[in-house]
This record gives C-alpha cells, sequence and structure tokens, in this order.
C-alpha cells in the first residue's frame, strides 16, 4: 500500500463534511444493498422506473452524474449514498414528490439513529442530510436545476440555519447574514 501524501490527505480533509457521516453512509449502504450496486449514466429517473429496478432481482443503478462537490467529497461516497437514499425510496414506498422525499430523509434519520445512537453527532448528520435532500429540493423546485456546487450550498444551509437558530435564541438581535457557523 502507497502511504498518502500530507498534501493529498490535506486536500482530502477539506473536501469532506463530515468523515463520520461518510463511513454511516457506506456502513448503511453496504448493509441494505449487500449484494452491491453499479453505477451509470443510465439510472431511473422515475419513482417508477425505481420501483422496477429494484424488483428486477437484478444489480441496482445509482446515477453517476453530478457526484462532484458534494457533502461526501468523493464520488463513491456519493454512490452509496445515494443508493442508500434510493432503497429507501421503495421500501418505504415514497415517490419523487416532495413529501416523498420528506418521508425518505425521516427513513433516513431513522437508520443514523438506530445505528449510532440520538446524540449531538447524529443530530448533526440529520441536519447535513436535511439541507442536502430537502434543502436541494426546495432549490430544485425554485430554479428547476440542481445546486452545481451541492458541498457550498449545504455549509451556507447550515450556516443561515445556525444563524436563525441563534437570532431567534437572543430575541432577534442578530442580523443573520453577520453570523456565520461553523459545520
Amino acid at each position: 500500500m502507497y502511504p498518502i501524501k500530507q498534501e493529498h490527505w490535506d486536500r482530502y480533509r477539506h473536501a469532506v463534511l463530515d468523515h463520520g457521516l461518510n463511513v454511516a453512509v457506506l456502513v448503511i449502504a453496504r448493509r441494505l444493498l449487500p449484494g452491491g450496486f453499479d453505477v451509470s449514466e443510465d439510472a431511473p429517473e422515475t419513482y417508477n422506473a425505481l420501483v422496477r429496478q429494484f424488483e428486477s432481482g437484478q444489480r441496482y443503478i445509482v446515477y453517476a452524474g453530478g457526484s462532484e462537490n458534494t457533502v461526501f467529497g468523493d464520488p463513491e461516497v456519493n454512490y452509496h449514498f445515494r443508493a442508500w437514499h434510493d432503497w429507501c425510496h421503495w421500501k418505504g414506498k415514497h415517490d419523487f414528490s416532495f413529501q416523498g422525499e420528506h418521508a425518505t430523509y425521516l427513513m433516513q434519520c431513522e437508520h443514523l439513529v438506530e445505528l449510532y445512537g440520538n446524540d449531538e453527532t447524529t443530530e448533526r448528520w440529520r441536519r447535513i442530510l436535511f439541507a442536502d435532500v430537502i434543502g436541494q429540493k426546495l432549490y430544485f423546485h425554485r430554479y428547476r436545476c440542481f445546486p452545481e456546487n451541492q458541498m457550498e450550498f449545504v455549509k451556507q444551509y447550515l450556516a443561515r440555519q445556525a444563524a436563525n437558530v441563534l437570532s431567534t435564541s437572543l430575541g432577534g438581535v442578530v442580523e443573520s447574514a453577520h453570523v456565520t457557523a461553523s459545520v
């Protein structure tokens, strides 16, 4: 095995929003899809196609595109997240509507809490997933496209959320535009 150069580690370390969440995503996806999955540009685009794919008995196919600049900082982890997310759509019978995405997000939160407990760490992970899943769904609804840089979108979403909580707890004294939060 080749040692990792410090410069590569530094770049990777800053490209990932939460290393623990990345590990959780890999663990959960591998538990739910023990036979693995394939990655392709030709993947199910509709809920019905997703259901057919899962119920065909063949390996599931995850969409390959748009996996740069995600909260996971690594396309491979993003593929695992998509496989887990799609599995939740299928198993929960949640379509791609806003309500279906929300139900899928909640199912993923249940998995995190079941495996890792209900603590500050999983609360942080759930906030990240909320911004990633629900925040991007809202963005898509408004702009008819997904954010190009999903990592920055989620960081800004979380910072605004933290600023709103701080402002509310201080009786509105703090302007959210002037508050930045570490994520």
